[in-house]
């Protein structure tokens, strides 16, 4: 097929036999309710980042399929939370196996929907795969506590929501999913996911492996509920009192409106949202490790990640030299097609991200703010941009900013003290960076930047992964659950 004439793709092309593995059509239903896919009202049209073309369209359903979904998986519910746990951690087993069986569509579709390079699309698919073997392994833990006295037992026991929402923003789909479903759905709870419009071909590509996965084992689908498209469905999730858990992860400002609404109906909120994650490089430090660290958490995240750094503190002794290799680094960083091997950052996901990043790159100049490299849009067409490295006041009130951009805003200290009255300016940071040698410098470090705002501190070492605040941890299962407490006297 002619793309330049139809724009839109020809699924027999060996270009794009991927959709066809993940049970993708050019015409999709976008709501998996009761078990069924439906889709027939307002229209949502999917383009590949890499040449514009149409990778296929998805219908959203109505409020009214809404409601059946959530009635059908309130009564799955009862269904799932009797099923014994060694069942619940054998169909989550298989949903690793499906996923994996089909990583290479899956991940492709990733690069193509989302513009991630083909790398960094896999390294998402397969972390959403190990969040599966995680949670098996933590629905190990004990459930039922039992106390006693004299004349006085106590059982406290750990019993599921019911009915947890998880939301995902397109950038992070895959892993956001991940973190908090397979372990919900192990400690009893069925799931209602609220893909992202921007990405809904992912959102329905991983829902149809899951609903394999149901079918095969003879059980409902209505224990895993999702929708793809419909504009009211945020607002709709985040009210119903038939959903006593919802999981946020994106914007933080959203996080606040969803987490009010939330907790103001008595129900509970688990956010994750984007973040203002800083590096501090000390005199001592390890330069050409720290400067490839920098590449690695500012641009090769892929800059559409949680764990992007922001801000970046550098010793006044080696502040030339860091900042000289660094508009090195940045200039040979390759941009390109996200599929192609070596591209090192592929596209925002959306014509609209792009045009936040030159507002940004706007609000930062109209600061006081010095563009080092980069600060535009590419040579490229569609929503390439330039990784950019700033220049500016700490007392700039866009330091304080969140954004989804590989755009990095550079300081210069001359104390520790000075260092670390800065960085903790800054109330929204889930990970901090450090690279030095200096043993008794790791040690005052830790104990004066770690916060209930920080999640992981590194030491001379990049982060390794995106989840920080909701990851699995030992008792991460008690999130998905609530204590029962049952005293008998006798």
């Amino acid at each position: 097929m002619d793309a330049c004439s139809s724009n839109e793709l020809d699924l027999f092309s060996p270009q794009y036999e991927f959709l066809d593995e993940i049970g993708l059509s050019l015409a999709n239903p976008g709501f998996f309710v009761n078990g069924q896919w439906k889709g027939y009202s307002e229209e949502i049209t999917s383009l590949s980042s890499v040449n514009n073309e149409v990778l296929g369209k998805v219908r959203g359903g109505s409020m009214a399929d809404y409601e059946e979904g959530v009635k059908a998986c309130c009564i799955a519910a009862e269904l799932w939370m009797a099923t014994p746990v060694t069942t619940r951690c054998k169909i989550v087993t298989e949903i690793s196996k499906a996923l994996e069986a089909k990583l290479k569509p899956l991940s492709e579709l990733v690069a193509h929907e989302v513009g991630k390079p083909l790398t960094k699309a896999i390294a998402e698919v397969k972390e959403v795969i190990d969040a599966c073997n995680s949670a098996v392994q933590y629905s190990k833990q004990s459930q039922l506590v039992v106390s006693h006295s004299s004349n006085h037992v106590a059982y406290e026991e750990w019993r599921p929501y019911g009915v947890i929402a998880v939301i995902t923003p397109s950038y992070l789909q895959c892993a956001a999913l991940g973190q908090i479903a397979w372990l919900a759905l192990v400690t009893g709870n069925c799931v209602i996911w609220r893909g992202p419009v921007e990405s809904p071909l992912v959102t329905i590509s991983i829902t149809k492996l899951i609903a394999g996965v149901l079918e095969k084992n003879n059980l409902t689908g209505s224990i895993f509920t999702s929708f793809a498209g419909g504009s009211e469905l945020n607002k709709a999730i985040v009210k119903d009192t038939r959903i006593p858990l919802v999981s946020f992860k994106g914007n933080s400002q959203v996080g606040k409106v969803v987490k009010h609404i939330v907790v103001e109906r008595f129900g509970k909120c688990l956010l994750e949202s984007d973040r203002n994650n800083a590096i501090t490089v000390l005199s001592d430090a390890d330069i050409q490790l720290a400067v490839e660290a920098i590449v690695r958490d500012t641009v090769g995240t892929d800059d559409q990640g949680l764990s992007t750094c922001h801000r970046l503190f550098l010793h006044e002794s080696i502040y030339g030299d860091v900042l000289d290799r660094l508009r090195q680094r940045y200039g040979s960083i390759t941009i390109g097609n996200p599929l192609e091997t070596g591209t090192e950052l592929g596209l925002l996901f959306s014509h609209a991200t792009k045009k936040q990043f030159l507002q940004l790159i706007d609000a930062i100049k109209s600061q006081g703010g010095k563009i080092l490299t980069g600060g535009s849009d590419t040579k490229y067409a569609r929503n390439f941009v330039q990784p950019t490295i700033v220049e500016i006041s700490t007392s700039a009130n866009i330091v304080k900013g969140e954004w989804v951009f590989p755009v990095i805003l550079v300081f210069k200290y001359q104390s520790w003290e000075e260092a670390i009255e800065t960085n903790n300016n800054v109330c929204k940071g889930s990970s901090n960076f450090i690279y030095t040698g200096q043993a008794e410098v790791i040690s005052t470090w830790l104990r004066t930047i770690a916060s209930p705002d920080m999640g992981n501190i590194y030491v001379n070492k990049p982060t390794t992964a995106t989840r920080d605040s909701l990851g699995l941890g030992n008792e991460s299962w008690k999130q998905y659950m609530w204590l029962s407490r049952c005293e008998i006297h006798t």
